[in-house]
């Protein structure tokens, strides 16, 4: 029987306390309790047409470097830098907060030999895009890196070297795995409409064009491709901009995730040509995966009830969205898309999932399989 819906997270995953720890009987090191609690929650399908995709987590919360930008910075090939007082700065010398990120993430790997032992199935890793990297991220001139093209450039080969050889890392701990890869591109609207502010705060940096996003998805997705990820096994949040939509397809990407919450209405013609992009794309063949707030408060069944109102007004059934992903997410990243919060600042512990969210969200999850499912 085919899958109705697949059950993931955003690549975070709030460390167990010490009292959780005791209470669930975990281990001290939190590397591993965390692992093992996700392999609980997403370790096996939920029912025989409700899967579930298990991730290693890139953010556990754990200190201030314990997050989705210094994780993914840890990845990058043949990059050094350190995070100073107006950010996390790319340059000449490994300072402690850059050494400290590459450790966690040498640690997580370490911990998944030990907690995903014999596990066989999907295991996705995440990591933020290079259009949200060259905006969170600075030079040593204290400039952003976007306001750069040459190094903006060169970020999609830093990152896809980094991912490769980090895959294969993953592999040899855990050799039953089926890797996967979630981009996340937090801040490409912000990137692609013009909005990041200069550091002084005074300008803003010159909007970087649909095209030119989809060059960088491009080189990077081509060059993991070439290294044997395929497109199915990867997803790239793209935003809410058919512009960008359609810019990723022409970059090959298969599987793209949106979040409702972000999407403009049918009644506006860019929402209008934005929905039947979509639509036209998984006609097509593309996979689409829904960023989600599960949480109590979340709008998680109203979201989802409005997306297939629209679904069905572009003629399509509810059965026609049987086979998406559902993808948890606390809502951070709507902050940055809309411009509230910067993609440079450091995140707050609470805006990682925790288990109570995926808990939710496999809860919910029934629900929609029987609701596509007709």
């Amino acid at each position: 029987m085919s899958t109705l819906v697949t059950l993931t997270g955003d690549g975070t995953f709030r460390a167990p306390t010490a009292a959780q720890a005791a209470r669930l009987e975990l281990p001290d090191d939190p590397h591993l309790a965390a692992l093992m609690r996700l392999r609980a929650l997403l370790g096996d399908d939920l029912e025989e047409q409700i899967a579930t995709r298990l991730y290693l987590p890139s953010a556990l919360g754990i200190d201030e470097t314990d997050h989705i930008l210094p994780a993914t910075l840890a990845l990058l090939a043949e990059t050094t830098g350190d995070l100073v007082s107006y950010g996390w700065r790319l340059g000449p010398g490994v300072g402690r907060a850059w050494h400290h990120a590459r450790e966690l993430r040498g640690r997580t790997l370490d911990a998944a030999r030990i907690a995903l032992l014999g596990y066989e199935g999907p295991l996705m890793t995440t990591a933020l895009g290079p259009a949200t990297l060259s905006a969170a991220t600075f030079l040593g001139t204290g400039e952003r890196t976007l306001g750069d093209p040459g190094a903006v450039r060169d970020l999609p080969m830093l990152l896809a070297e980094g991912l490769i050889d980090h895959l294969d890392e993953l592999r040899e701990r855990v050799p039953g795995s089926r890797p996967h890869l979630l981009l996340r591109e937090d801040a490409v609207a912000g990137v692609h409409e013009g909005r990041i502010p200069t550091p002084s705060g005074r300008r803003r940096y010159p909007a970087l064009g649909a095209p030119e996003i989809g060059m960088l998805w491009r080189s990077l997705t081509a060059a993991l491709t070439d290294a044997g990820l395929d497109a199915d096994s990867v997803t790239v949040g793209v935003g809410a901009d058919v512009r960008l939509l359609r810019a990723a397809r022409e970059a090959g990407i298969r599987r793209m995730a949106i979040g409702p919450r972000r999407m403009p209405t049918l009644q506006t013609p860019e929402g209008r040509a934005l929905w039947e992009a979509i639509a036209q794309a998984h006609d097509e063949g593309c996979h689409v995966e829904l960023v989600v707030d599960p949480r109590a408060g979340g709008r998680l069944a109203p979201e989802l009830e409005t997306m297939l109102e629209i679904w069905n007004r572009l003629g399509h059934s509810d059965a026609d969205a049987a086979g998406c992903t559902l993808l948890a997410h606390t809502g951070s990243a709507h902050a940055v898309h809309a411009g509230r919060v910067d993609p440079s600042a450091q995140p707050d512990r609470s805006t990682l999932l925790d288990e109570g969210a995926l808990e939710a969200l496999l809860r919910a999850a029934p629900t929609w399989a029987e609701r596509v499912a007709r």
